[in-house]
């Protein structure tokens, strides 16, 4: 696995990148964590497809965006995901998004869709801007509301765990580390800029982009409102539908890594 850095207007973006004959798979991580998140992902296609995994600015071993303001909300770091890829020079790639992830993921969708071969996301559903768009999309729940919190108690940083990759990763101090160096900023001024209205439509973006789209969830997360994903009409929705994995939360790419890395591969399969 090789690791580089990648000079951004944004920052230094830290970027994985390993060789692969197959299609390119970019990943981006969640909030407040880290590109080893794809772990198991990353292990189950080594050697076939090039894996490009970033740390978002702000987080893992990315600086601090030179532009917090700038920076810190789904367009930004979309942004700055754009030029990790056009300084790699890859033409063409499918996007695995968890749940910021999805949500940059989405953007890219949007603003690079003839590069964008296909798109996985999960734990991101795809909402209209403002607070009425984040009350159709999550759930009302106090695990989700130190997400915009710029400083974390040592209780909130094992939920910020938990729920990106399970109880069982709770008490490894990697994760904790990692959700320690995040810069806080990130959190506090990306809720805020996805609750003014910052962001585009992303629901109104499924519904009419031509990008293979695939939809994953586990059927237990505790924050994503499953049923409104169900209700939305997508353009280009995965011919298996919107996907729930049973006996799995937000963190399913952890907790059930060998079902999520099956359907990972059958999505690819179709897409290539």
């Amino acid at each position: 696995m090789n690791e580089k850095t990648v000079e951004t207007s944004h920052g230094q973006i830290a970027v994985y990148d390993t060789p692969g004959d197959q299609l390119p798979v970019l990943m981006i991580h969640a909030n407040s964590v880290c590109k080893e998140t794809f772990h198991f992902q990353i292990e189950a296609l080594t050697g076939k497809n090039r894996i490009i995994a970033v740390d978002l600015p702000g987080h893992g071993q990315s600086s601090d965006a030179v532009d917090p303001l700038h920076t810190y909300n789904f367009d930004g770091y979309a942004d700055a995901v754009c030029e990790v890829i056009e300084t790699l020079g890859v033409n063409r790639f499918a996007i695995l998004g968890h749940s910021l992830g999805g949500h940059v993921a989405l953007e890219l969708m949007r603003l690079l869709p003839e590069e964008t071969a296909g798109t996985m996301i999960f734990g991101t559903p795809p909402i209209p801007p403002g607070p009425a768009g984040a009350a159709l999309g999550f759930l009302p729940n106090p695990q989700f509301a130190y997400t915009g919190k710029e400083v974390l108690t040592k209780q909130e940083i094992d939920m910020v765990v938990e729920l990106a990759l399970g109880s069982d990763a709770v008490p490894d101090e990697f994760w904790k580390t990692t959700v320690r160096r995040t810069d806080g900023r990130s959190r506090k001024l990306m809720i805020d800029a996805a609750l003014s209205g910052k962001h585009l439509d992303q629901r109104a973006l499924v519904e009419n982009s031509a990008v293979p789209l695939a939809v994953i969830n586990g059927a237990d997360d505790p924050v994503i409102n499953l049923d409104y994903i169900d209700s939305l009409k997508f353009r280009s929705l995965w011919a298996r539908g919107a996907v729930r994995l049973e006996n799995a939360g937000h963190g399913l790419h952890w907790q059930k890594h060998r079902e999520f890395n099956s359907l990972l591969d059958s999505f690819l399969a179709t897409i290539t």
